[in-house]
């Protein structure tokens, strides 16, 4: 078996104002809508699905440490994606420095997103 692709649900309350956000700060692509989901996809193939969910349930995991996201993206310079990010007036964490350099932030419902830069090289 071959696996091609993958998608991810994103819980979301409105979802007008989340397909906006997720084009304007993730520059992901309407693809599908539906009265109660929008799928969208990068141009490098990534799958999102919006979905309503009318009570305000988020999709982040809740570690020792505190909350963490449930799901992220691969960018190929870290410190410019979060710069990036802070200059269009996005609320980002701290970089961490653990099998390669991640940050997160949050979408409007709540959502934290992990942006990763990979393993470092061998």
């Amino acid at each position: 078996m071959e696996l091609l692709s993958g998608y991810i649900y994103i819980p979301v309350t409105n979802l007008e104002r989340s397909v906006e956000w997720y084009a304007q700060y993730l520059h992901f692509e309407t693809a599908f809508e539906d009265p109660l989901y929008v799928e969208m996809r990068s141009t490098t193939g990534i799958r999102i699905m919006l979905i309503v969910s009318e009570e305000a349930v988020n999709s982040q995991m809740t570690y020792s440490n505190g909350p963490q996201a449930a799901y992220g993206f691969v960018v190929p310079d870290i410190d410019q994606a979060r710069q990036w990010l802070m200059d269009h007036g996005i609320e980002v964490r701290r970089i961490s420095n653990y099998q390669g350099k991640s940050f997160g932030f949050y979408d409007p419902d709540g959502n934290i997103i992990e942006l990763w830069s990979d393993y470092p090289k061998a």
